[in-house]
């Protein structure tokens, strides 16, 4: 499992832990670069803006999915406002024709 989030000597610095699931890892691996950045990049955007959308509102969100598609990429996103965290639990590409 790949973990990001803010240092834990930073009070008062609210943000997303974004994780990608020990399963998800090989295949975000096997991306092209170009493939692989677009797929970060919307993980740690979604976390940037689930961070401002829930502040203040964790206790009252429950966890929910969402699918969606980019750079030809199915992914799933589990968001978790209450613990701050969103996990990336699927990835799949389209298969070449």
């Amino acid at each position: 499992m790949t973990l990001a989030g803010p240092p834990r000597d930073a009070p008062g610095l609210k943000a997303f832990t974004v994780l990608i699931a020990r399963g998800v890892q090989a295949t975000v691996d096997g991306l092209s670069a170009e493939v692989r950045r677009a797929v970060l990049a919307e993980l740690f955007r979604m976390g940037a803006r689930a961070c401002e959308a829930h502040t203040g509102a964790a206790a009252t969100c429950p966890p929910y999915t969402l699918r969606l598609d980019v750079a030809d990429c199915r992914m799933h996103v589990e968001l978790d406002p209450m613990r701050t965290r969103l996990s990336l639990t699927g990835l799949t590409r389209p298969r070449p024709h």
